[in-house]
């Protein structure tokens, strides 16, 4: 009870926030050295699950430039926005580390907008992020809100400082919207950089002019000295070479370019639209109409759209000198019409947003606690869940300690055939990227107490693998490394993971073979060769009893050519769609000893027969398997 009145606080419009300070701080008794919780409002284990949730986030490493005083605007899957403020200390030891104290909760306190205004010393301290131990109070959200709305308004009258780095980083952002920003902050490009860090003016001029345009979180970090954070923007002193060629990334100086284009043009209205109005509602006229959804446009689409909305703009006619006056008057009484309908609407997207953050977290509850059993339950959440987007659906499938039944309630979700014609690259990354974190959640042999089968697990690792991994395992950018799952069902050394490797391989949902990359089929058949496993059988297969256990093919004729003997059935094979043409004769096969009782389904059987090491013709089979597997991975390379 307690737990669900602390959170109907958060949220509401007095709402308190919880607080932790981490510091370095040794051991302490834990079985690794590194940033700590030493202080926190809320439960230890919930500072701890942050703590390792955020990871690299809570300091700011050296060598190189010194660290310097940020804030850090992040979502996490467990409390939802976080608000960081870092502070450059020495550790106990006398060593350069960092002092980082975080704030999380109410989602009406934690904005964008308000998060920019909440930078520096305005909630934290310097003597506080190095001192404080033990418990904290919580934050009273209405004063952050007002300490908020007082420097944004101290802020928005400072925007015209960055104009021109404004220009640039909206311009970029219309080329690629999709990409996250490393900005190279100069003394000549950043004014005050980076004695005085104008980066949140920055900032804010970019959430003025693009507001939720995006359709994405606004993550940010006013100053690191890495850009390897997944946040999409970051002030940095120089750049290293760690995560350059990154596609996601796009690395910017906050210079003019020598040449304008259609976005530069567009950029320099919106940015001038911007400082003529301080203070209005994120999101500039500009974005509207058929650049509503211009974020999602194909690059030459949303090119032709800014251009005809600029050429819409400049085509209105001038009005006469001398109703000049007038038209200025109505114009001015329009502006502040629009400044408080845009107003309303905000507050109306944002208590939508808190019904839809309570709704989210509700959600998430009843799924944690949900058994295979209760079908009419299943449905109501399945219904539930269809309201929901993608990256609502994507938290709720991190979400740790998820039952199989709720795993494969959001799995079903987005696995609907409308969703991916629709997801965008970033989102089918994320989702792979989760389904492989955790071994497509069916590690061979292996269930949960509420888990399906073995087989059934089975035939749902085939579907997950060839709707979320298998049509991104030859993206030339960002293919997902499968080397680890094949190495785990490879090391398996079992027959269910040999069918596992079957079922995702050789006889796929919808007969469609993943187009693995040639150096993914090479590590299989490798590892194949040279550890052969066993399979379970179909069924007994006995074999002639006339046929010795031992017996070998006789030599041919001297005038003919030299027989060969069939390949030996692997565990996963490929069988080409034009079979090569034959240049031996064939010779019966080999038997192996009849067994005196019947093999059962579910007995296994040794895939190479007795003796298959020792036997005179070893060479040449191993020679034939060699070329039929190189000749079955040209023809799916060349497919």
């Amino acid at each position: 009870m307690n737990n669900a009145l602390d959170r109907r606080e958060e949220s509401g419009p007095g709402g308190r926030l919880d607080q932790v300070v981490f510091r370095w701080d040794g051991n302490q008794g834990r079985s690794s050295t590194g940033m700590a919780a030493v202080a926190h409002s809320c439960s230890a284990e919930r500072a701890e699950s942050l703590r390792r949730e955020l990871g690299p986030l809570l300091w700011v490493p050296g060598p190189g430039p010194a660290p310097r005083a940020s804030s850090v605007r992040v979502s996490s899957r467990a409390v939802g926005t976080v608000l960081l403020q870092r502070w450059p200390t020495l550790d106990r030891g006398g060593r350069p580390s960092t002092a980082c104290h975080a704030v999380f909760g109410g989602a009406d306190t934690l904005t964008p907008l308000h998060c920019l205004g909440l930078g520096g010393n305005a909630w934290s301290d310097r003597a506080v992020a190095e001192t404080a131990a033990g418990g904290l109070p919580t934050l009273d959200g209405a004063r952050l809100r007002a300490t908020a709305a007082e420097r944004l308004r101290k802020m928005f009258d400072g925007l015209p400082v960055v104009k021109e780095p404004l220009t640039v980083v909206t311009a970029e952002w219309l080329r690629d919207p999709s990409r996250r920003l490393s900005l190279l902050a100069e003394e000549h490009d950043l004014p005050g950089w980076p004695r005085r860090n104008a980066a949140p003016l920055l900032y804010l001029g970019l959430l003025s002019v693009f507001g939720d345009w995006f359709g994405t979180e606004w993550s940010y970090a006013t100053y690191d000295t890495a850009d390897t954070h997944p946040l999409r923007l970051t002030c940095v002193p120089e750049w290293s070479s760690q995560a350059a060629g990154a596609r996601s990334l796009a690395r910017i100086r906050l210079r003019p370019p020598v040449e304008k284009d259609i976005e530069t043009a567009a950029a320099k209205e919106m940015v001038e639209y911007v400082l003529d109005r301080p203070g209005a509602a994120p999101g500039v006229p500009h974005l509207t109409g058929e650049l509503l959804s211009g974020a999602r446009l194909p690059r030459q689409e949303r090119r032709e759209a800014l251009r005809r909305m600029l050429n819409a703009r400049h085509t209105s006619a001038p009005a006469p000198a001398r109703e000049e006056d007038r038209y200025a008057r109505e114009d001015r009484e329009n502006d502040r019409y629009a400044t408080e309908s845009r107003q309303e609407d905000r507050y109306a997207r944002q208590d939508r947003q808190a019904r839809h953050d309570q709704e989210r977290r509700r959600l998430q509850e009843e799924l944690l606690v949900h058994q295979r059993v209760d079908a009419a339950q299943s449905a109501r959440l399945a219904a539930r869940l269809r309201d929901l987007r993608d990256d609502p659906l994507l938290t709720l499938l991190c979400a740790d300690g998820l039952p199989w039944a709720s795993r494969d309630l959001v799995l079903a979700e987005l696995a609907d055939e409308g969703r991916q014609r629709s997801r965008d690259e970033a989102t089918a990354h994320a989702l792979c990227t989760e389904v492989l974190r955790h071994n497509l959640y069916f590690r061979p042999g292996r269930s949960g107490a509420d888990g399906p089968s073995v087989p059934e697990m089975r035939e749902r690792a085939a579907e997950l693998f060839s709707w979320a991994v298998a049509p991104l395992v030859r993206d030339p950018h960002r293919a997902p490394d499968l080397r680890p799952l094949f190495n785990i069902v490879l090391k398996d050394g079992r027959g269910t993971g040999m069918e596992w490797l079957r079922r995702i391989l050789v006889a796929p949902p919808g007969g469609r073979a993943p187009d693995l990359p040639p150096q993914l089929w090479q590590q299989v058949v490798t590892d194949l060769l040279a550890h052969p496993v066993s399979v379970t059988a179909p069924g007994p297969a006995p074999a002639p009893a006339h046929v010795p256990p031992a017996a070998v093919p006789a030599p041919a004729p001297a005038h003919a050519p030299a027989p060969a003997t069939p390949p030996m059935p692997l565990p996963v094979s490929y069988t080409p769609a034009t079979a090569p043409p034959h240049r031996t004769a064939p010779v019966p096969k080999p038997s192996v000893r009849p067994s005196p009782v019947p093999a059962g389904p579910e007995q296994e059987k040794p895939i190479l027969p007795s003796g298959f090491l020792y036997g005179p013709w070893f060479a040449p089979v191993i020679g034939v398997l060699v070329v039929a597997v190189v000749i079955g991975l040209v023809i799916i390379v060349t497919r």
